[in-house]
């Protein structure tokens, strides 16, 4: 996304990129209906894989395009335009694969694809009328990938997104076992439990967003970096937590609702804070470095989830539930010096950029429709 993006969109409006990433998405999921009739289970696998890289190429290009459009129409709402995207995408993550369910046990494999396509193409035409054609082409600024990567200040708000989403995604793979094992419930109840997790995301995000927007966004991002692995302690819960906490499904649900609220503390603030700093640290940001960072941010996401997944996947075979969660929380306690020192760093900048006589105090962000 942070490469082809970009290039891509250098000869192509925002509103083009979205159209044509669309509807390759519908074609492919047409495509893939189709495999149901393929009766060769090794061409099966290999297309499959094959047609789901696509589809994901295209849905992460649809991603960036998402925000970039947004940040571009909405400069005094980014966080809360941001909440309300990854809220759509949460909404989706928890109720398509049920949709999925019922479609495939109405009609199997085929009207499964064939649904989401259909989806897909009025997704596509509601696109076509009703987007604006907002350009987010390189100006000429100029700017560069490199301009943002040297600043690690800059990008680390989009590392800290991953961090977050590394421990929003570890137990996932291994909650049905758990629930099963511990409580004596099945999947319906673990299936539950993560809808619980979703909503209270779903929930609170846009007003998080709305907060981050109108308060310092660099605070909840700060805050995230202690409450999370806390949290994370009462999930298992931890061995230390245990004689205070029993584990029990209410404060299993509990406990997911609340880290269903803190996620988005050190989420969602990302896009926002590095567009502060890169202005901040050069005192305007060119269209294709907005372009770069956006794409940085959105990379964060997936590279969260597929890292927190294949932890799980690792770290599960040899660990209980509860000291499995315990110890990866005790492995963010490191993301959370980390976020320390960023604070220290972006004080520095901050205070320096005052020096230097721009608009900016060390506590608030510098944001305004000019430094966008």
């Amino acid at each position: 996304a942070v490469v082809s993006t970009q290039s891509t969109g250098d000869k192509y409006s925002a509103k083009t990129m979205l159209l044509i990433s669309t509807g390759m998405l519908a074609v492919v999921t047409f495509l893939s209906a189709a495999l149901g009739h393929v009766t060769n289970n090794t061409w099966f696998i290999v297309l499959i894989v094959l047609l789901r890289l696509i589809q994901g190429a295209n849905g992460g290009v649809i991603d960036v395009i998402a925000f970039a459009i947004t940040a571009k129409i909405y400069p005094g709402n980014i966080a809360l335009t941001t909440s309300i995207i990854e809220t759509s995408l949460n909404l989706a993550v928890a109720f398509s694969p049920f949709l999925g369910g019922v479609f495939y046990e109405a009609g199997g494999f085929y009207l499964s694809f064939v649904v989401t396509a259909c989806a897909v193409t009025v997704v596509l035409i509601g696109t076509f009328f009703g987007v604006t054609n907002v350009d987010t082409k390189r100006d000429s600024a100029g700017g560069n990938l490199f301009s943002v990567l040297k600043e690690v200040a800059v990008w680390f708000p989009a590392w800290h997104s991953a961090a977050c989403m590394i421990l929003f995604n570890f137990y996932i793979p291994i909650l049905s076992p758990y629930v099963q094992a511990s409580f004596n419930a099945g999947p319906t109840f673990a299936g539950f439990a993560l809808l619980i997790n979703t909503a209270g995301i779903c929930i609170t995000a846009p007003f998080l967003g709305h907060a981050m927007d109108k308060l310092n966004p660099y605070v909840f991002m700060a805050a995230s970096a202690f409450l999370l692995p806390a949290a994370y302690w009462f999930l298992g819960p931890a061995p230390f937590v245990a004689g205070v906490v029993a584990a029990s499904k209410t404060q299993l649900v509990v406990t997911l609702a609340v880290i269903g609220v803190l996620v988005p503390l050190g989420c969602y603030p990302g896009l926002l804070i590095m567009f502060d700093l890169y202005t901040v640290k050069y005192g305007k940001m060119p269209q294709a470095v907005k372009n770069y960072i956006t794409a940085i941010y959105c990379a964060s996401f997936p590279l969260g989830g597929c890292i927190g997944s294949a932890m799980s996947g690792v770290i599960a075979e040899k660990l209980t539930f509860s000291l499995a969660t315990t110890y990866i929380s005790f492995a963010f306690l490191l993301e959370t010096v980390l976020v320390i020192w960023w604070c220290v760093v972006v004080y520095r900048v901050k205070r320096q950029a005052a020096r230097e006589g721009l608009k900016v105090s060390e506590s608030s962000p510098l944001l305004s429709e000019n430094s966008s």
